[in-house]
């Protein structure tokens, strides 16, 4: 594979571009970003100066470059570097600190350029496989938030403590009352915090303690379930797919096997046996 660098948004997030890059030649030469770039090492080797220090960019490590932070960057040792960044808007990061229930400065930096947390690799291996597949906005807000929120409590400057989430049973029987009712919806975090009077990442953490998964989760429960009804009552797979909310007909191809151990339609075959 020769030097390849793809870039793309993300619906309903405005401000934020997942870049995917393989480097084998290209060097960059010293330069700054206006946004937040928090980066995943994938394979082989890359190496980066910033703030006067030399880093390594090993497998499952994370760069995390600050807006200003003049840095460089290319493989080394001959060989090759792959990785994948969120690139943050500055008005995008403060409105995820905002459903943090941040209380500080939304003027922050990164600790350090590099970090070694197996905690924000997983988060961020999660978010990259949500973005770059079919996937609901409420999942990928929801998965963007935990990003951010272990950014918040382990590498921002200043940083915050995040409160544990509690009992809201209440609330939470609102937000799964509405995600019956409107299922098919793309719904936002946002819309979900309202209903429930919480803020959006702690309506996640609670909606999760509860319920035991998280919402984007039980919405796509909720859609499955929906769909294997309309499946028993002739309805064709592509109207399913329309009908409950899915982005396409692989995305709830997808979603049926992950629930019921196999696809929309080998059950519909199997229906009519």
């Amino acid at each position: 594979m020769r030097d390849f660098a793809h870039c793309s948004r993300v619906f309903g997030l405005d401000g934020l571009e997942v870049l995917a890059a393989h480097w084998e030649t290209h060097s960059f030469a010293p330069h700054m970003h206006d946004f937040y770039a928090v980066s995943l090492n994938y394979g082989g080797r890359g190496a980066f100066d910033c703030r006067g220090e030399r880093f390594d960019a090993a497998p499952e490590t994370c760069n995390l470059i600050g807006p200003g932070d003049v840095h460089t960057g290319r493989a080394t040792s001959g060989g090759e570097w792959t990785y994948r960044n969120l690139h943050i808007e500055l008005s995008l990061m403060r409105k995820l600190l905002q459903s943090l229930e941040w209380k500080g400065s939304f003027d922050v930096r990164f600790e350090s350029p590099m970090a070694k947390d197996s905690v924000l690799v997983a988060r961020l291996a999660d978010v990259f496989g949500c973005l770059s597949g079919s996937s609901s906005l409420l999942e990928s807000e929801s998965l963007l938030l935990s990003v951010v929120a272990r950014l918040a409590t382990d590498h921002l400057v200043p940083g915050c403590a995040i409160r544990s989430a509690g009992t809201e049973r209440l609330a939470v029987r609102r937000v799964k009352d509405w995600l019956e009712t409107h299922s098919e919806g793309n719904a936002s975090i946002r819309t979900l915090a309202d209903v429930a009077g919480l803020s959006p990442y702690y309506l996640v953490r609670a909606f999760h303690k509860q319920v035991g998964i998280p919402p984007h989760q039980y919405q796509t429960n909720v859609r499955v379930h929906r769909a294997r009804k309309l499946l028993q009552s002739g309805a064709t797979i592509s109207e399913v797919a329309h009908q409950t909310g899915f982005c396409d007909q692989s995305h709830l191809n997808r979603c049926f096997k992950n629930t019921f151990g196999l696809t929309p339609g080998k059950y519909v075959a199997g229906s009519g046996s």
